[in-house]
């Protein structure tokens, strides 16, 4: 589905709890804590949001049942929920909620009602991280796969006016009675104890194995119906513009200041958090724990100013939208910087690259080509020149880090020149002593970004060798989405002529960014056929993997045999030319302290939440 805009390549903020570096270094604010990051939020909805500034500012504010445990991204602490069960079969969880529990502005509770509101939300204004939910969820008494267009609008137009109109901290006996009906995803029991039944979303019937993640995305947040039909309302299939620009949580934040799109934000520790008393009975739940200090979020456009404010104290730490090898480098000169190297998982949730050739246009409809350009990149050249070494190779649909990563050791493509011709000789477009090779010159769309540009560079020359011509077209983020989606006419915006985006593009730069750490949320991507960086893009179209994909979601019996086909079946198709994972590192204050690091974590990147940190 949808890709989160993330920073790329480089991204920081401290990952140890304790830091043993001197702590003289200057920091010129402590409470607030300044950050800088390059963009703003998206929206400040959670139930909307879907980019990583957006992500990492409602997580603050909105609390969701569970959330990731502390480090670790495959196990979970309860937040609004105190416990939870499952069923043998794995199709129905059961959460029984905390008491006491109360939004910031003290007045309005949060019990099963309001997660049956929230998570019903989400269904009806279907925004863009909807399928979080959506692949096992879906509108009350209706499966997405069986449900006509009739019955939709039905049980939608119901929905709304029951979300509009119902009043959730006391609802009557036949508005209970509806929430409490079995046969759908969000099934109140009691005032605390909530059901979630799978099986009607559009992966079908099947015990989804990442459930969880997706209750602890932003999309899965406790919002307060009073507060949402005080001001707009619901509204099926569309957005509530006052919440895409206010907050109001149960968590241990609240919203005291923020401009839309200029910023700067304010969170401030909120005198009202119902959470003290439970977090102080669960000490190492560190989600749950009071906010220590205030923080403030700068908005800043330039790399430059990021660097120059850390080096200087007058932040606690930065997001760069993006890093080459210098910056990486003087920010390691420096006295008061702390630069270090994080894992693969922390990579890989910020983004693996690959270059696509659609299926669909020639000369990629024909596998030879597509062979001959896998081995026509010198890979290592692009490692050593673009990214000054701080890249990694991968074997995809999944990336390294990952649970079920390329299971049978699949060999990544080699650069093997020789190789390349003769697979572009067995093409019907071969090489000739004179030139030969596919007549034209192909458009290959690239993302201006850092070093991409030096990377379509590299690229247009290893291309060249194999009779391959490409014209690199470099665009903004926001157009890769717009080449992801049909057009009016029903055509791949990427492979239409004319093309209102300077291609078409038979050949490109394609990235994805975890929503949540599990496998399928890649291959519902890059290797299902309706994948958004798939469909369009790569253009394979395979049964066999459509359906390896969503048994592998839910058959963990199953799993690693359905990854080793899938890695296995893309590798000797040549889907993909699976280029580079870019090192992420952890950039900070040495005076920073109690950062609790997530590879989820979206607040400033990797840290789910800023309640635990503070200036030493």
């Amino acid at each position: 589905m949808a890709i989160i805009a993330v920073a790329i390549v480089l991204a920081g903020i401290v990952i140890a709890i304790q830091l043993t570096r001197p702590t003289t270094c200057a920091l010129s604010s402590t409470n607030p804590l300044i950050f800088d990051q390059p963009e703003a939020p998206d929206t400040l909805d959670p139930q909307v949001t879907f980019s990583t500034p957006g992500w990492g500012a409602v997580q603050q504010v909105y609390q969701t049942l569970v959330m990731y445990n502390g480090t670790d991204y495959q196990t979970f602490l309860p937040v609004l929920a105190k416990n939870w069960t499952v069923s043998s079969d794995r199709f129905n969880y059961t959460f029984h909620l905390r008491t006491g529990i109360h939004f910031s502005n003290q007045v309005d509770p949060v019990n099963a009602y309001t997660m049956w509101f929230s998570l019903y939300r989400t269904i009806v204004i279907n925004q863009p991280p909807e399928f979080i939910l959506g692949q096992n969820f879906y509108l009350p008494g209706l499966s997405n796969l069986t449900a006509t267009p009739q019955e939709i609008r039905r049980v939608t137009t119901t929905m709304t006016t029951a979300l509009n109109t119902w009043n959730f901290a006391a609802p009557t006996t036949t508005q209970i009675a509806y929430m409490e009906a079995a046969g759908q995803s969000f099934q109140v029991v009691d005032n605390l104890t909530l059901k979630v039944n799978l099986g009607y979303g559009y992966l079908g019937a099947v015990p989804y194995s990442y459930v969880l993640s997706t209750l602890a995305a932003p999309v899965s947040a406790a919002v307060d119906p009073a507060v949402v039909q005080a001001n707009g309302g619901v509204t099926a299939n569309a957005a509530n513009s006052w919440m895409q620009a206010n907050m109001v949580g149960s968590g241990p934040y609240v919203l005291t200041s923020y401009t839309p799109d200029v910023g700067p934000m304010v969170l401030s520790p909120s005198a009202t958090y119902w959470g003290a008393s439970a977090a102080a009975a669960e000490p190492l739940n560190n989600i749950l724990q009071p906010a220590k200090s205030k923080i403030q979020l700068n908005y800043q456009g330039t790399t430059q100013t990021e660097v120059q404010d850390l080096k200087s104290g007058a932040v606690a730490g930065v997001s760069l939208a993006y890093a080459g090898p210098s910056t990486v480098n003087e920010l390691k000169g420096s006295s008061c910087v702390t630069v270090r190297a994080l894992d693969n998982v922390y990579s890989s949730t910020a983004g693996g690259w690959w270059i696509y050739m659609n299926q669909n246009t020639d000369p990629f409809t024909n596998q030879s080509v597509r062979a001959a350009v896998v081995h026509a990149i010198n890979y290592d050249e692009i490692i050593n020149v673009a990214f000054g070494k701080y890249a990694t190779r991968w074997v995809g649909p999944v990336p390294p880090g990952y649970p079920n990563y390329n299971p049978a050791n699949v060999p990544m493509y080699q650069y093997d020149l020789n190789l390349a011709r003769q697979e572009m000789n067995n093409s019907p477009w071969p090489l000739t002593p004179t030139g030969g090779g596919f007549p034209g010159t192909l458009n290959y769309e690239y993302i201006k970004l850092g070093d991409w540009e030096t990377v379509a560079t590299l690229l247009q020359t290893d291309l060249a060798k194999i009779g391959i011509n490409i014209h690199p077209v470099g665009i903004p983020l926001d157009t890769l989405y717009a080449l992801q989606v049909l057009d009016s006419n029903g055509v791949c915006s990427s492979q239409a002529v004319p093309n209102q985006y300077g291609g078409p593009f038979p050949i490109g730069q394609e990235f994805y960014t975890s929503d949540y750490i599990a496998p399928d949320d890649w291959t519902q991507n890059n290797a299902i056929s309706s994948g958004s960086a798939n469909a369009c893009m790569s253009g394979f179209n395979n049964a066999t993997m459509d359906q390896l994909v969503i048994d592998a979601a839910g058959n963990p019996a199953n799993a690693t045999a359905d990854y080793t086909q899938m890695v296995q079946m893309m590798h000797d198709n040549y889907t993909n030319a699976w280029l580079v994972v870019p090192q992420q590192f952890a950039i900070y204050n040495p005076r920073l302290q109690g950062i609790v690091a997530n590879p989820m974590g979206s607040a400033l990147p990797f840290t789910m939440m800023f309640n635990t940190e503070y200036a030493g």
